[in-house]
């Protein structure tokens, strides 16, 4: 009897320490958000806007988009007392010109490149065009599942943002194999509505991949974030809001950069 009630005690002395050890996952993976803004009246269609990803709690983890002027930081008041103008990773620019769509991906890390512990997180976007710091302006948070499971969501749009996509999806389990050849392509290309950019890493690697149109401006950031040795494909979706043409996706890997040509048809 005294050593069944031994076996039981070190039974619950241990299983605090499994529930916290499965509680602290860390999945890595990435987040890729995309939406469109819209607004009225104001300066608009100038505007500003900040992004940036929180914990269910409120706990701040890393600023994905920024653009504004520095003169104009005070209608994004709730991103600077948050963030306190943290930036490490984030896509940051002056205050926009114009509304349009904006995609942005999130590879599960903070900003000290440490990924976080698996659970519900929340997008946080900021968006401002008057002169006023209280009408003019929205702050909403989308909320998704960071964990071994995907999460992909297409949100209702709301008076000032739309097409609110959420894409949540882990990496695959285990050590990637190498791979002799770095691969960097598009298919089908030319494109007309829908194409996938393959692409391989040889090692863990820091990567950015972006389109560019031919006079070398900046169309879109694709991809932003650190991937294990492997193979990856992702959507290239044009929603019919890129003008046909051709453009260059250019991948940048930390140590070299590849260039693919891209032609878009109507």
């Amino acid at each position: 009897m005294k050593k069944k009630i031994k076996l039981f005690s070190i039974i619950l002395i241990m299983c605090p320490i499994f529930l916290s050890t499965v509680s602290q996952s860390q999945t890595a993976g990435t987040l890729t958000c995309s939406f469109t803004t819209v607004s009225t009246g104001g300066f608009s269609p100038k505007n500003v806007l900040a992004a940036w990803i929180e914990t269910n709690s409120g706990v701040f983890i890393k600023t994905k988009l920024k653009y504004c002027s520095s003169s104009n930081l005070d209608h994004l008041d709730t991103w600077v007392i948050k963030s306190g103008e943290n930036v490490v990773d984030a896509i940051t620019g002056n205050t926009r010109t114009a509304n349009g769509p904006l995609t942005f991906v999130w590879n599960g890390t903070n900003v000290s490149s440490a990924i976080v512990a698996d659970g519900i997180y929340k997008v946080w976007i900021e968006f401002a065009w008057a002169s006023s710091l209280t009408t003019g302006k929205t702050v909403e948070p989308f909320s998704f599942t960071k964990g071994l499971g995907s999460d992909i969501q297409t949100l209702p749009n709301s008076a000032n943002l739309t097409d609110i996509t959420l894409s949540w999806v882990p990496a695959g389990l285990g050590i990637a194999e190498k791979y002799e050849t770095d691969i960097f392509s598009i298919s089908p290309n030319p494109v007309t509505n829908q194409s996938v950019i393959n692409y391989s890493l040889n090692d863990l690697s820091d990567i950015t991949i972006s389109m560019y149109d031919v006079t070398g401006k900046l169309v879109n950031v694709l991809f932003d974030g650190n991937q294990h040795a492997g193979k990856y494909s992702i959507p290239l979706l044009l929603k019919g809001k890129t003008v046909p043409g051709i453009y260059y996706l250019k991948m940048y890997t930390g140590k070299n950069v590849k260039t693919t040509r891209v032609l878009i048809r109507e």
